[in-house]
């Protein structure tokens, strides 16, 4: 797509996301943060399609026999509908366009194309899913959508519960949701995440160091980005030193500080292998212990190295 075409189609997807999407949609929104907007003003869930329009099969039979003109009328009624299109042939898309899409797969954890993602107006996915091989008309793949509703609801009551617990209460509820969530979008619930340590700050729902270890890899990743390994190690030896793990947890601090310090190429193999001893001390009974052990011995052997 040209440039002054992709200044139109977003200029028509913004139009329609502020005018509320009112009327039934005749075709895919595909700037995502105009659908997002969407989604948000009109209370209606978000539903991401991706696919592969150019390349891939499944995707190309669902553009000819599901997503007709019924299948917008009918499923605009309950989605605002947004299309994120992985195209091979890259003259069909602007370049910027396309690689935002690429970004917005990685983000979903979009493992196959086809793939449907269902997300309620408050931003949390409820459904990710590839598109069954039944699914092959406008009727079964709205079918299919319907299949997530208890999924739905099962988020939306464990979010109530978390606006009105309190305390530790609150605490078990963040957990409760937490441990719903596909590993791929727990890092959008950093806020939530952060606050279960203070609310379990006594350790009777024995969360407090699950959580400090969580805040620990949100934190370390940061600094992991920025090329500050030595920092992103350095928050789990500091945790590992505390009191608040149990053994598990302990040996887990233990190996992810030793392991972000080797990386960092600046500390020297002692100290490497003396942050892994502690780690296998930690919790020798643990399926991991072995694997350290054979680290240490691997270490051991090693000649001595410069650091950096």
């Amino acid at each position: 797509m040209n440039k002054p075409m992709l200044v139109l189609a977003t200029a028509a997807a913004l139009a329609l996301s502020l005018t509320g999407c009112s009327k039934p949609q005749t075709a895919w929104i595909t700037d995502f943060e105009a659908a997002q907007t969407a989604s948000q003003k009109t209370k209606k869930d978000l539903l991401i399609a991706f696919t592969g329009s150019d390349w891939n099969d499944k995707s190309k039979e669902l553009v000819t026999d599901a997503f007709t003109a019924d299948f917008f009328k009918k499923g605009s009624k309950k989605f605002v509908m947004c299309n994120v299109d992985i195209v091979q042939d890259e003259t069909k898309m602007d370049a910027d366009a396309l690689n935002a899409n690429y970004q917005l797969a990685t983000t979903y954890g979009v493992q196959s194309m086809p793939t449907f993602v269902l997300v309620t107006p408050e931003g949390d996915v409820y459904a990710s899913a590839a598109a069954p091989e039944d699914a092959k008309t406008a009727e079964t793949v709205l079918a299919f959508f319907d299949t997530f509703k208890d999924a739905r609801k099962k988020i939306v009551d464990m979010k109530k519960k978390i606006a009105s617990a309190k305390g530790v209460e609150k605490a078990k509820a963040i957990d409760e949701f937490v441990e719903s969530i596909d590993a791929y979008h727990r890092d959008r619930y950093s806020d939530l995440i952060r606050q279960v340590p203070d609310l379990d700050a006594d350790g009777s729902a024995g969360l407090k160091g699950k959580y400090q270890l969580q805040v620990a890899y949100i934190d370390a990743l940061q600094f992991y980005e920025q090329g500050k390994m030595t920092d992103a190690g350095d928050l789990f030896l500091k945790l590992a030193e505390g009191e608040t793990l149990d053994n598990a947890q302990k040996q887990q601090a233990w190996y992810m500080g030793a392991y972000m310090n080797a990386m960092s190429g600046t500390v020297d193999n002692v100290k490497i292998i003396e942050w892994l001893q502690k780690a296998y001390d930690a919790d020798p009974q643990n399926d991991g212990a072995p694997q350290i052990k054979a680290t240490i011995e691997q270490l051991k052997a090693e000649p001595p190295k410069e650091t950096k």
